[in-house]
């Protein structure tokens, strides 16, 4: 029997040969080699043996990276580390001493296996919690002396927590019951971020470079941001076999991988949670935009026009347009305060009780109100909101306004530009349950136009941080087009030059209202 345990016949200390590695045996005609079930595996003259096979006098077995002779001969041997096989022929198995070149180059080739080993096993999850006990595990086995492994990780605070233990070469590295018993080396290591030893004399703990070997060997988890994620230990109870200055560059080497694998997985699973927000974001930008009028309305004499785009995913920008049974059209415009999905959801709150406080209310003054007193009970913040009627029976315009943006109104017969402001001005809705709303009415004349915005529009931002304004808007509006339509998408197209590429600081929503020329 030939492997790594003390009741083997040749016991090989070395990391690469498994408990029990391999025999040799006489089976009444022939010696034979047989592999164990070995982890690196048998080789009989540089093949690998996956089945008894025959030997014949002058064969090369290696067992993984151990070269060993074997050879018959004439006069019986008595040696332990030798075989007696038959009553004429003797076998021994004569291990050829390496050179110090072979030497390097095995250790060279162990390390370099193990590396690989291990950075298979990290990489074929992108879970962080499942391969902790693969490294652990792959440790051990690289280390037959050790008999406790710890990993830890920290926290924000810098607390270290056990991600996988083994207290005993036969526990279970995924199961953690016990305390960790390197904690205080553990802590000091993830301080300094350097390798620390156990020395084997003196109980200390001192720099890897003051001593040649150790009965406890600690290095940290270092990520490629240079962040200190955790530590790993090992501790062997064997004097004669202690950590040496290779093992701690192996095992300081794998805390850089595994801190490696543990940056990638974060990195995974923050783009997994990304993309599932981007997906609901999107969800959400579909409903809002059902929330939207879908159709303009169909009132003779008078064509509308509209044009909405958020800055984000969602915005916090509506409007709506209904029309009344007696031939009237209801137009409004709102802005929640914020941005984004916070926005948002204030709005749609808002939105579905803007129709219903319209459908309940027997004035314009009354709906404002119960409108504002529904946004005051929300107590989520305050929305600016214009809100229009069209009498097409009359051509008289009515709005009520509560700290929103202005009306612009364009004269058809002129060319010329006018505000439409109220000398009594109103909070936003949201503000105070006891503010007052006060409705202006002006005629709209033949070719006459009315514009409702938000103020993304005069807030649009250039790439110096100047802003659009209201002056540049009213000289577009003042233009002459020959359309509604041409004159927003002329609006719109002067507005993206002026950011010249810059992002919309915020949402942008841009209305019109036009009588017909008779």
């Amino acid at each position: 029997m030939i492997g790594r345990e003390g009741y083997c016949d040749i016991v090989l200390m070395k990391r690469t040969v498994s408990r029990k590695h391999a025999r040799v045996f006489f089976d009444g005609q022939h010696y034979q080699v047989e592999d164990l079930g070995s982890a690196h595996g048998t080789f009989l003259n540089g093949r690998r043996v996956s089945k008894a096979t025959p030997l014949k006098d002058g064969d090369r077995i290696n067992i993984f990276d151990v070269p060993i002779a074997f050879c018959t001969v004439e006069a019986p041997l008595v040696d332990t580390s030798q075989f007696v096989m038959g009553q004429t022929q003797t076998v021994t198995l004569t291990p050829l001493p390496p050179t110090r070149s072979q030497v390097a180059a095995l250790g060279y080739s162990n390390r370099l296996h193990s590396l690989m080993d291990i950075s298979r096993r990290l990489g074929s999850t992108l879970t962080v919690e499942d391969m902790f006990p693969r490294v652990l595990d792959l440790l051990v086995d690289i280390f037959p002396q050790a008999v406790v492994g710890e990993i830890q990780l920290a926290d924000a605070t810098g607390t270290l927590t056990p991600v996988a233990m083994k207290h005993g070469r036969d526990d279970d590295s995924s199961i953690i019951t016990r305390v960790p018993v390197g904690n205080d080396l553990a802590k000091q290591v993830l301080v300094t971020g350097q390798p620390l030893v156990n020395s084997v004399e003196s109980g200390d703990e001192e720099s890897v470079l003051a001593v040649e070997g150790s009965n406890t060997l600690c290095v940290p988890i270092i990520g490629p941001s240079r962040a200190k994620l955790g530590t790993i230990l090992l501790e062997t109870n064997d004097d004669h076999r202690v950590f040496t200055e290779d093992d701690v560059e192996l095992i300081g080497t794998i805390g850089v991988l595994t801190g490696q694998a543990i940056e990638y997985a974060k990195a995974h699973a923050a783009m997994l949670r990304m993309d599932q927000t981007q997906r609901q974001l999107e969800t959400a930008r579909q409903i809002q935009m059902r929330m939207l009028p879908r159709h303009r309305p169909n009132l003779s004499g008078y064509v509308f026009e509209s044009h909405y785009e958020a800055a984000e995913s969602v915005g916090g920008d509506f409007y709506f347009w209904d029309s009344l049974p007696d031939g009237r059209v209801m137009i409004g415009i709102a802005d929640a305060c914020g941005k984004s999905l916070p926005a948002a959801l204030l709005m749609a709150q808002c939105a579905s009780e803007v129709r219903h406080c319209l459908a309940a209310a027997e004035t314009l003054k009354l709906a404002m109100h119960s409108l504002n007193q529904f946004v005051c009970g929300m107590d989520e913040g305050f929305i600016t909101f214009c809100l229009c009627l069209v009498d097409a029976n009359t051509n008289l315009l009515t709005v009520m306004n509560a700290g929103h943006p202005s009306p612009v109104l364009r004269h058809h017969d002129t060319g010329e530009v006018e505000t439409l402001s109220n000398s009594k001005s109103s909070f936003p809705l949201g503000i105070s349950s006891q503010e007052k709303f006060h409705p202006i009415h002006t005629l709209l004349r033949p070719g006459d136009e009315i514009y409702l915005l938000t103020d993304g529009v005069i807030e649009a931002m250039a790439p110096d941080n100047s802003l659009y304004g209201a002056s540049r808007l009213e000289s577009q509006i003042a233009a002459t087009q020959p359309s509604l339509f041409a004159r927003i998408s002329a609006i719109i197209a002067d507005i993206a030059g002026f950011r010249a590429g810059r992002r919309p600081s915020d949402d942008t929503c841009l209305l019109g209202i036009a009588r017909e020329v008779a």
